[in-house]
C-alpha cells in the first residue's frame, strides 16, 4: 500500500492515529521505526516472521510477542526460553516451518519495542478535543447517503481505515 502511494505521489499524512490504526501499520519498514528496527528488517528471524508466521503488521507482531507460553517463560526474568514448547500455537508454527517459535516471539518483542511511542499501539493517544458532536456525526452520515453537505471534522486523530490517512497533493 505504501509503495503504491509513493508511486502515485501520495503521502501518509496522519498527524495522530487511534490505537486500532496504529496496529494496522506495516511493521516492516515502519514509518515510526528506530534505526535498530530498520536493521531488523532483513534477518533470518524477520524472514521467518514473514514467511512462517505471516507477520506483516504491528498487530501481528504484538500478538506474537504476547503469546502466553512465551510470556510465561519470560516471567522468571530468565533469557532462556525453551525450544520444545508443546502448546498448540508453537506446534502450529513448527508445522508451518518455524524451527524456533520462542526465538521468533522474542524477535517480535524486540521489533515492537523499537516502534517509536507516537506510533506504538500500546501508547495512549492524547485526546485532541476537536471531534464532532454525536448530532453532527449523524448529520454527516445522512448527508453522505443523500449526497448533501458535510460538516468538516476537525479532529486530528485518524480512527478509520489506513487508506483514510493518505493524502494526494498536486501542484
Amino acid at each position: 500500500m505504501f509503495a503504491t502511494a509513493k508511486k502515485h505521489q501520495a503521502c501518509f499524512a496522519a498527524v495522530k492515529l487511534g490505537r486500532d490504526l496504529k496496529g494496522k501499520l506495516p511493521i516492516w519498514y515502519h514509518i515510526g521505526a528506530s534505526k535498530k528496527l530498520r536493521s531488523l528488517n532483513n534477518t533470518r528471524t524477520s524472514d521467518c516472521l514473514r514467511d512462517h508466521h505471516s507477520v506483516s503488521t504491528v498487530l501481528d507482531v504484538s500478538k506474537l510477542a504476547q503469546r502466553q507460553c512465551y510470556t510465561e517463560a519470560r516471567a522468571g526474568h530468565n533469557d532462556y526460553t525453551p525450544d520444545n514448547c508443546e502448546c498448540q500455537k508453537c506446534r502450529a508454527d513448527r508445522r508451518h516451518g518455524c524451527t524456533h517459535p520462542h526465538k521468533c516471539c522474542k524477535s517480535a518483542e524486540t521489533a515492537l519495542r523499537e516502534v517509536q511511542p507516537k506510533w506504538h499501539p500500546d501508547e495512549d493517544t492524547v485526546h485532541d478535543g476537536l471531534s464532532l458532536t454525536k448530532r453532527r456525526e449523524e448529520m454527516n452520515t445522512s448527508a453522505l447517503e443523500e449526497r448533501g453537505t458535510l460538516v468538516f471534522n476537525p479532529s486530528l486523530t485518524e480512527d478509520g481505515d489506513l487508506t483514510q490517512a493518505f493524502r494526494v497533493f498536486v501542484d
